[in-house]
């Protein structure tokens, strides 16, 4: 098996304000929760876990940051730092929506493991057997394509151009099953035999593909006879009480969604590039990634894509905590379950060894604390940058979110679960 990471990002909006203005408001506006660690808040290491935060931010040109600490059931330890709308001064909080990248992919896999459980789907079946059209790779058309590989980024399928091309303000014009089709199937719209799909067979190369997360959220669509986002609110959502968590743009309130900034320097949009171009900012007017931009933070609009069980679920640290603490638990809070211990041990499992990451079933680690793996997710998208990890065998688990792109939020995560193993 060979590796690649084909896997690349779109772009983001527009705003002024320099960075000394940033400083200087952001830095009144550092908020810890009362939590369970409040009365420790004047301990040593917890003051030098909220510096590094700050120091962070500003080097960084973070215009805010939510993170949380958790051990067991209990959020143990919470930080809110700057801004959510820097024009607005609204600050950032555990309770701002923001969407949250590829840490949206855990969802899917949640999705397709619950129909495993339920003998709906066989990670290992070709998966044509649950669609009503055909997906295969052109240069392998012999070889199936599995469920197991899509959730390992081993299915030989490819985010071409015209992934990138979709990202637009506001909730998808097209349906997640037309979106599939058109992208993965002869004849389709905006199907590319050259650029969908590497010249390797399913199963011989990882490679991170974001195209594997709209199948499998369509999977879930045809094996359970209703739509992606409803089937998440039903099964995932609101059985852990995530009530502010939503696919979709309308079924949130937009009021509390943190603006996501993209930072320019020097003309340029920080961020990789894709498709042969810089990443820039999502606006009503499309993509920036063409013209230069002035410096300072940039608001991406509230987008989505057609593709998006990848990376557009909409929540909250609050919410996304209770998800965490399932996982914690082995597929169980507050008494409701998701998932049976057995399965979520089989999804935190290192199936393969990628260069980046080892990889489970989507969940992967790329680094440990003290010795122990830290398995979970970051994600990247125009304006937005998160991270969740847990440590299971120390009952901790830890999420930072960030309202802008390519700052490494895993150093967050990273840091608050360093700090808590030594408190």
């Amino acid at each position: 098996m060979t590796f690649t990471n084909d896997c690349r990002r779109a772009s983001a909006s527009s705003l002024r304000m320099g960075r000394r203005d940033f400083i200087a408001g952001s830095a009144a506006l550092s908020v810890v929760a009362t939590t369970p660690l409040a009365g420790r808040a004047q301990s040593r290491r917890l003051r030098g876990l909220e510096e590094f935060i700050r120091e962070k931010a500003q080097r960084d040109h973070i215009p805010g940051v939510a993170a949380c600490l958790i051990q067991g059931d209990e959020i143990a330890w919470s930080h809110a730092y700057g801004f959510a709308d820097l024009e607005q001064h609204v600050a950032m909080s555990l309770d701002s929506l923001q969407n949250i990248a590829s840490v949206s992919k855990t969802f899917a896999a949640t999705a397709i493991m619950q129909l495993v459980e339920a003998g709906l789907i066989d990670l290992d079946a070709d998966v044509n057997e649950y669609l009503n059209f055909t997906v295969r790779n052109p240069y392998y058309m012999s070889v199936p394509i599995t469920s197991r590989q899509l959730l390992t980024h081993t299915s030989s399928l490819r985010d071409g151009p015209a992934y990138p091309r979709h990202y637009a303000c506001g909730d998808p014009k097209m349906s997640l099953g037309t979106w599939v089709r058109e992208y993965l199937t002869v004849g389709g719209r905006f199907y590319d035999e050259a650029n969908n799909f590497l010249g390797r067979s399913p199963g011989m190369q990882w490679s991170y593909c974001n195209i594997a997360y709209g199948l499998l959220g369509h999977l879930v669509e045809a094996v359970s006879g209703i739509s992606y986002p409803e089937y998440c609110r039903r099964n995932i959502f609101a059985h852990l009480e995530m009530n502010d968590t939503s696919w979709l743009l309308a079924d949130i309130d937009q009021r509390r969604h943190a603006v996501p900034y993209t930072w320019a320097s020097g003309g340029q949009a920080r961020g990789r590039s894709w498709d042969d171009g810089p990443m820039g900012a999502v606006q009503m007017d499309g993509r920036t990634r063409d013209r230069p931009l002035e410096d300072g933070f940039h608001p991406n609009c509230l987008y989505n894509h057609p593709n998006y069980p990848d990376g557009f679920l909409r929540t909250s640290v609050n919410d996304l905590s209770r998800y965490l603490r399932a996982y914690l638990a082995g597929g169980a809070f507050a008494g409701r379950r998701i998932l049976q211990p057995g399965t979520v041990r089989d999804m935190l499992d290192v199936k393969l060894e990628a260069p980046t990451r080892r990889q489970g079933l989507t969940w992967n680690v790329n680094y440990s604390v003290d010795g122990e793996p830290a398995w979970g997710h970051s994600g990247q998208d125009p304006g937005v940058n998160t991270d969740m990890r847990i440590l299971s065998a120390r009952n901790l688990g830890a999420i930072a979110f960030a309202n802008t792109n390519n700052i490494a939020p895993f150093e967050f995560t990273r840091r608050i679960l360093e700090t808590a193993v030594q408190l």
